[in-house]
């Protein structure tokens, strides 16, 4: 999400001097003279409290600020001193907040908790404190690690995909939900974990070190289509990793001199404007549109300003859950490089997003301008178009492998004609 940059409104005041009287030039002052300097002395300071509010907080008009605000607080102590039963004050806060958010009418303005808040930065910063392991549970109850992080702690242990999970630190977890695992590691403050695992009809102890775990949002891969190499990578997520993880994943296709490359952010709900920004660099020449942005009915461009630039076809994989950040790479590939969008319409997400974190460690995400393709369309409630449009097969939903993924198949021959 762009952050926006706020300028503080100085207030200059022009003071006219005036003459000090020393206390041996007079020693007596008339009504009308105490009255004058009183009022002069009010007024100045009025002034000067006022600008070095404005300085200090942006402008903002704090005195209509406490009285728009008075309704809130004297409802919230009416309820708080006066209300027959107890009441949650942190949830009376919570709901205000949020019915504030609520009222301006867009969906992506909204309020988070605490808990959601950390939840969030941990998926948008690609990183978080654990084991680096995904469990999942089977149609019986088993709980079956489905994902090993390559490098991540459960990697470096000798944790295997399959492995079924019977105990932690000693603790029977036969009967309990993946969630439970999820919420024992993340909230256990022990260094270390030991998991029981069953492999093979055979029990044996893992000790894990927790640690930073940095979450894979690209993956790659090379297809060979009409004798042709063609690149392939996905992304998850637009977080703060995924360009690291994207340019490292396109310099190896490369070093395999790819003939074309099909990136695929189809389910993917975007992301950092600036991540997704980085990546389409990587692929447009220098000066090419990337998007516009717009606020208060004035628009401007971003454009490519790097050297690095693709001279091979490129097409991109999309459906109705590529969202956002996945909608401006899509339009930037489609319009600035003239390449290919192949699978159904985009999710439809026009606006840009930036978050305030509260003091608690809550946060509060609001709307703060539109996004245009390079064309100028604003593609908002209506998504990206492709430019050949291929529904996915129902043989993939019962079969899902890359035979029966009749999208990927065709951007795989669009790319390697």
């Amino acid at each position: 999400m762009k952050k926006k940059e706020n300028k503080d409104n100085k207030i200059t005041n022009k003071v006219k001097k005036i003459k000090v009287f020393k206390e041996e030039d007079k020693t007596s002052y008339s009504f009308k003279e105490m009255m004058f300097v009183m009022i002069f002395s009010l007024i100045l300071g009025f002034f000067a409290c006022f600008s070095i509010y404005k300085i200090f907080n942006s402008g903002k008009d704090y005195i209509a600020l406490s009285k728009d605000l008075s309704k809130l607080v004297d409802t919230y102590y009416a309820l708080v001193d006066n209300y027959y039963e107890d009441i949650d004050k942190e949830l009376l806060v919570d709901d205000a907040i949020k019915g504030m958010l609520s009222s301006v009418g867009d969906i992506y303005t909204n309020y988070s908790d605490t808990d959601s808040t950390i939840t969030f930065k941990e998926t948008v910063d690609g990183s978080y404190e654990g084991i680096g392991a995904t469990v999942g549970q089977t149609a019986d109850g088993q709980l079956v690690v489905v994902e090993v992080f390559k490098d991540s702690p459960s990697d470096k242990a000798g944790l295997k995909e399959g492995d079924v999970i019977i105990k932690i630190d000693g603790e029977d977890y036969t009967n309990k939900t993946s969630t439970d695992v999820a919420n024992y590691i993340k909230d256990n403050k022990n260094a270390t974990i030991t998991l029981t695992i069953k492999r093979d009809n055979e029990q044996k102890e893992i000790k894990l070190q927790r640690g930073m775990v940095e979450m894979p949002t690209v993956n790659s891969e090379i297809y060979e289509k009409n004798d042709k190499k063609i690149g392939y990578i996905s992304i998850s997520i637009f977080s703060s990793i995924t360009t690291k993880q994207f340019t490292n994943a396109l310099d190896k296709l490369n070093k395999e001199n790819i003939d074309g490359l099909v990136i695929d952010v189809r389910d993917n709900g975007g992301g950092y404007l600036s991540v997704v920004t980085d990546i389409a660099s990587e692929i447009l020449e220098k000066n090419k549109v990337i998007y516009k942005l717009e606020k208060d009915e004035k628009i401007s461009e971003k454009k490519d300003n790097t050297k690095a630039k693709l001279e091979y076809p490129v097409a991109i994989l999309v459906n109705s859950n590529s969202a956002s950040a996945a909608e401006i790479l899509a339009a930037a590939i489609k319009e600035s490089y003239d390449g290919f969008v192949v699978g159904t319409n985009t999710y439809g997400k026009g606006t840009v997003q930036q978050t305030t974190t509260l003091p608690d460690g809550s946060m509060v995400k609001y709307t703060v301008q539109k996004w245009l393709t390079p064309y100028g369309n604003w593609i908002d409630g209506k998504g990206v178009e492709p430019t050949d449009y291929v529904e996915l097969s129902d043989e993939y939903y019962k079969n899902p492998v890359m035979e029966n993924d009749n999208q990927l198949n065709k951007a795989l021959e669009l790319v390697s004609k």
